[in-house]
């Protein structure tokens, strides 16, 4: 199972259309959390990622094998964001889940996105 990223744009027409449904955000920003995220996501931080066991608890607690998608972020997605992701991604093969969604990382992280989003309510909150 690959991981890719995904642009801000295609993240927004997928929050705001039919498939948000389909669509999980998962921020594993820690403290930096605070200060604006996107509504309706899960926070997990990062260091939950670290231990197989871990990852699999978090998979079957937030059902992310019900999902077609997941998005994995963090401030800038250049470290955290995609760990966590080829963690998820790695885990989600081994499991026997729903569905295998597809992985990807938001492009930026959320700094490019409240960049390119702010002030919109549906969006960002926080």
């Amino acid at each position: 199972m690959t991981v890719g990223f995904i642009e801000g744009a295609r993240l927004t027409s997928l929050l705001r259309g039919p498939e948000k449904s389909d669509t999980c955000v998962l921020d594993v920003r820690d403290d930096d959390f605070r200060g604006g995220h996107i509504p309706g996501c899960l926070n997990i931080w990062s260091d939950e990622f670290a231990d197989d066991d871990d990852v699999d608890s978090i998979i079957q607690k937030h059902a992310l094998g019900q999902y077609k998608m997941i998005v994995v972020t963090c401030f800038m997605s250049q470290q955290r964001g995609p760990f966590c992701a080829r963690r998820l991604a790695s885990r989600l093969e081994t499991l026997d889940v729903p569905q295998k969604p597809v992985i990807n990382v938001l492009y930026g992280g959320m700094r490019k996105f409240k960049q390119d989003y702010s002030g919109r309510a549906d969006l960002l909150e926080d």
